[in-house]
């Protein structure tokens, strides 16, 4: 079966202020008449960028998408910590900022790298089967284990005290509230994230992506699965054992027509594969793992579109 790109892709658009991930998902499935969707990776209702839309068999490829790394632009105002780390929450300090542009660049250098963080209270991570925002909201405030993020670059784009404005890649998981908050902490006076927009979500951009009020333009900008997967290595399997995947047998190696990697190079990555047919159907995800010094996959996800 053929997945259909208006039905099966990915739709990357400018989520506008004001708007949850959530209410975004579900007008996008009404307008384009999809009976499946979800997002692939939550943006804060106040901030604006780059949030991506999977439809149809799309969504079995959340899990990749949201380990793509972000680039984001944000506002930070110096002086000012709050309890939910942007302007949103209650103030719970002021301290008359007296940071010169030496000591801030000073402080960028230090969260280069590796950082420990520790996930905010208004974060939509679980905790006991609750969100994270559930329980603030009803006033608890929980102890939370750092996690490890990668702050890849931290520009300085403009300095106007006590706003400073910035540019950051960071991996996967990284909260830039918190990244404000944590520089606010170091140079000493405290910091809140007023302003945040996501530019890109790996080769997505926002340059690329639909606003809000042009949905007449939805249908045409949505990405098939194998584009949005490009950069993975690729198998080609016959015909037959395309049929045979459909039914849910893993992959002979003796029906593999193509692979993108040598046997040595699958031994060296543990990798995802896309899977497609001789007719360049895209039809399921493998990994590749070594096995006697034989190249072996293992099916990760099959895709069935809707007849």
């Amino acid at each position: 079966m053929i997945l259909d790109e208006l039905k099966d892709g990915i739709l990357n658009i400018d989520k506008p202020k004001g708007l949850t991930s959530f209410a975004v998902v579900q007008e996008v499935k009404t307008f384009l008449s999809v009976r499946k969707a979800g997002h692939a990776g939550t943006l804060d209702p106040q901030a604006e960028g780059v949030l991506l839309i999977l439809l149809g068999e799309a969504t079995k490829i959340s899990a990749y998408l949201m380990r793509l790394e972000k680039e984001y632009e944000a506002t930070m105002v110096l002086g000012v910590s709050t309890s939910t780390q942007d302007e949103q929450g209650e103030v719970l300090r002021r301290i008359e900022p007296k940071v010169e542009l030496r000591e801030l660049n000073e402080v960028f250098d230090k969260f280069l790298g590796i950082q420990e963080q520790i996930p905010p209270m208004v974060s939509a991570k679980r905790y006991h089967g609750k969100r994270l925002y559930q329980l603030f909201r009803q006033g608890n405030v929980i102890e939370r284990t750092p996690q490890k993020v990668e702050i890849k670059k931290l520009e300085l784009l403009s300095y106007d005290m006590p706003k400073v404005k910035f540019r950051t890649i960071c991996s996967s998981g990284t909260y830039v509230r918190t990244l404000c908050h944590d520089i606010g902490e170091a140079l000493g006076c405290g910091a809140y994230m007023s302003h945040l927009v996501r530019m890109r979500v790996g080769n997505f951009k926002l340059s690329d992506a639909p606003s809000w009020e042009r949905k007449e333009l939805f249908h045409q900008k949505i990405q098939s699965i194998s584009e949005a997967l490009s950069d993975f290595p690729s198998i080609v399997v016959t015909r037959r054992m395309a049929r045979g995947i459909g039914m849910g047998r893993q992959i002979k190696n003796s029906e593999i027509i193509n692979v993108s990697l040598s046997p040595s190079e699958i031994a060296n990555t543990h990798g995802t594969f896309k899977v497609s047919d001789e007719d360049g159907n895209l039809i399921a995800l493998a990994k590749g793992e070594p096995a006697s010094g034989e190249r072996e996959f293992k099916l990760l996800r099959v895709f069935n579109p809707e007849i």
